[in-house]
């Protein structure tokens, strides 16, 4: 019920930031993530379709596909396949409205060296809400690469309740900081 809850005042919140205030904001946190050493280095970057105001980071895009290093989500029944992609394109309208990959080399979760995700809310350690579905969580199960979650400052609060299955991030960004929260993160 608490879950419940907070996922919808926060999406409200979210969802009613201006066009203007969102630019901004996603300008600030894509900054701050391709500040990151773990961004500059990697050879395959998770990154998603925003959507319901989430970050935008499209604006990395172009860089990544330069790089080879664009990977994207599709959604297959109860799980995300992860995708290369080569030319945004390829994208397609795709399950719950979001656009994703309908072609390209398809890559195991263990093949992407950094993961970028969103998240309806965070808290200080890491741990997120999402949409309720799980998808994240079945992905990022067991997975070495670094786990960045990203989100607007307002999103983050002290401590979320828990499931046993949950995934936390390594690394929180918003537009206002990078909060490193595991060791032996570089």
């Amino acid at each position: 019920m608490l879950k419940e809850s907070l996922r919808k005042r926060i999406l409200h919140k979210r969802i009613g930031l201006s066009e203007e205030e969102r630019r901004l904001l996603s300008r600030k946190i894509a900054e701050n993530l391709s500040s990151l050493p773990e961004y500059k280095r990697a050879k395959s970057v998770l990154l998603y379709c925003p959507v319901k105001g989430e970050p935008d980071l499209t604006s990395l895009f172009p860089e990544l596909i330069k790089r080879n290093a664009l990977i994207l989500p599709k959604v297959k029944g109860e799980e995300l396949e992860l995708y290369r992609v080569k030319n945004i394109s390829c994208l397609r309208e795709g399950s719950f409205g979001i656009p994703e990959p309908s072609e390209g080399e398809k890559v195991s979760p263990e093949e992407v060296e950094l993961f970028v995700i969103p998240g309806v809310v965070f808290d200080k350690e890491g741990y997120r809400l999402g949409f309720g579905k799980g998808y994240y969580d079945r992905l990022l199960k067991g997975v070495k690469s670094p786990k960045v979650g990203v989100a607007y400052s307002f999103q983050v609060v002290d401590k979320l309740p828990r499931d046993p299955w949950d995934v936390p991030v390594d690394i929180i960004i918003t537009e206002k900081n990078i909060r490193r929260l595991r060791n032996g993160v570089h």
